[in-house]
């Protein structure tokens, strides 16, 4: 039987690298009877790589309306995609960490919908998640949501967040209890997002074990870290800037940029936590039964899905005392980027200058290189 990899995230669990990854390894992957069909469909501040976004994504005009009719036509474009692939190869794999929020919110869920594929056409899909520790989770969702902007939900203080919890869904045992009437509890692999815990010690090895092959040095590893996170500091600077009526895209990724660049340069405070130890053991003590049974039922493991560790010194704020510093530092590459990107469009306005001066004086010599280039 034809299988379907079916790689839903968890979000903030590294799925960027492994798209990335996937992609990079296509050809490996395809000798080994695998594929990882990029589709051609476009939307809005989301990736190509994420293949499977064509089951929930949303599409809309340059209004911002919604095109319902276009979204049924990608769907089925998507899975005739799928279809095909299957022709050529027993396995394909498709991933996107938006299913693990979006999967239900439509009343005819995407799970229904995929149950039906898979009964006409006759084919298995193994849903693969990784899962973070709730607190580390939402602090890490949170900043991602600040650092792409043009969200509702990006200006939000961390407060706010977590009082509303928008689209973010923590009780993983009901999620995944949810999945697996769909596809199956034998067809539902549950990881634990940490290094401790992954085969070989990193993603890229635990991932090919998953899909059922062996990692080994033909399959290329991207060294780069792809989708760092902001620092605490630097989320809060992006998150008021959100807030800037004007913001347009390009705007919006200028700030973005400089700030993850700072992020990289100078490493997060770890004196601090987003959550007071008292706020974090009573979100770990909430979740913490389903946590256990998610390691029982899914994994065949006793105790504890999760160890409850509380390493920071004290709750993180916005006065700390690293935040001028921080605003500085954006200060200051936001400064050194502009002159220098002034400085670049200054020397090309300086050649063209050039470029018509000598045309202007040899107008002839001018018109016979442009007939001699247009021969050659």
């Amino acid at each position: 039987m034809k299988t379907l990899y079916l790689h839903i995230g968890m979000p903030r669990t590294a799925t960027t690298v492994l798209q990335k990854f996937c992609a990079d390894n296509q050809e490996e992957l395809n000798r080994q009877g695998y594929c990882y069909p990029v589709m051609p469909f476009r939307y809005r501040n989301t990736g190509q790589l994420r293949t499977a976004h064509f089951m929930f994504g949303r599409v809309t005009d340059e209004n911002g309306n919604r095109d319902m009719e276009k979204e049924q036509q990608y769907f089925k474009d998507g899975f005739q995609t799928l279809y095909h692939t299957f022709q050529t190869y027993d396995n394909v794999i498709l991933s996107d960490e938006g299913l693990w929020n979006c999967g239900f919110r439509e009343k005819d869920n995407v799970w229904e919908k995929l149950k039906r594929e898979m009964d006409a056409n006759h084919f298995a899909t193994k849903v693969i998640v990784y899962l973070r520790r709730q607190d580390d989770f939402l602090f890490s969702w949170w900043s991602q949501r600040i650092k792409e902007g043009l969200y509702q939900e990006c200006v939000l203080s961390w407060e706010e967040m977590t009082e509303k919890l928008p689209i973010v869904h923590l009780d993983y045992c009901e999620m995944l209890n949810n999945i697996s009437g769909y596809v199956g509890k034998e067809n539902l692999i549950v990881r634990r997002f940490d290094r401790q815990y992954f085969i070989g010690g990193h993603i890229y090895e635990d991932f090919i074990n998953i899909i059922g092959l062996k990692f080994s040095d033909v399959f290329k590893v991207q060294e780069t870290v792809l989708n760092k996170s902001l620092t605490k500091n630097n989320a809060e600077i992006k998150r008021i800037l959100n807030k800037l009526p004007d913001l347009d895209a390009d705007s919006n990724w200028a700030f973005q940029n400089i700030l993850a660049h700072n992020s990289n340069s100078k490493k997060d405070n770890e004196k601090y936590s987003m959550f007071s130890e008292p706020e974090a053991l009573a979100l770990f003590e909430k979740y913490r039964e389903g946590n256990r049974l998610i390691a029982e039922k899914y994994m065949g493991m006793e105790g504890d899905l999760f160890p409850f560790e509380y390493t920071a010194e004290e709750k993180w704020s916005p006065e700390n005392g690293e935040m001028l510093e921080d605003i500085i530092l954006f200060m200051g590459t936001s400064y050194l980027r502009m002159e220098r990107k002034m400085e670049k469009e200054l020397q090309e306005q300086k050649r063209e200058i050039e470029n018509l001066r000598n045309t202007m004086k040899h107008p002839v010599r001018w018109v016979l290189k442009k007939i001699k280039s247009k021969f050659r």
